[in-house]
Formats: C-alpha cells, structure tokens, sequence
C-alpha cells in the first residue's frame, strides 16, 4: 500500500496527496495528515465537500484550514464509531 502526506492550501482551495517529495508545510500547504492512501483520500475529499457535492475547486464554499482539520477530525471520529459497530467503509 502506497501512503502520501496529505496538505491543503487555503488560498489555492486545494487538497494534495504529496509523495513526501515537498518540504512539509510550504508553498501554502499545511499538512493534514502525514499518513495517507489514495482511497483515505477520496473518503476524506468526499466527506469535506458533503455541503454542496462540488469539487473543491468548484464549490462556492471557501474552506479554511481549521475547516479542514475539523472535517478531518469529525470525520475520524466517525470511522471509529463504525469500528464500535463492526462496521467500516469499503469501495465498489
């Protein structure tokens, strides 16, 4: 399993999966998550954009950096709830 450090610039409105070829936290990137696989990524990218279903780039939502990690943060909690239930999410 490959795994990326996953950064957000606020001011670009773009999420990043970096193969840790960057200096972290650099060129307006802060990172998010230090770990990450394409499939975290996509959950994450999907749940952050849940408001309005747009792409980042797209949406009319301007996403700060504390809207980020706390997307993040809701976002883990909820993955280990389902853990508590014995349940997860797996792709199609």
């Amino acid at each position: 399993m490959k795994y990326y450090r996953l950064e957000f610039s606020e001011d670009q409105q773009w999420l990043r999966m970096d193969n840790y070829s960057h200096p972290e936290n650099t060129n307006g990137f802060i990172t998010i998550k230090s770990k990450c696989t394409d499939m975290e990524y996509n959950i994450f990218e999907a749940f952050l954009t849940r408001a309005d279903g747009m792409m980042l780039k797209e949406s009319k939502i301007k996403y700060r950096n504390v809207d980020v990690m706390e997307a993040l943060q809701e976002l883990e909690t909820f993955t280990k709830s389902l853990k508590e239930y014995n349940l997860g999410i797996k792709t199609i």
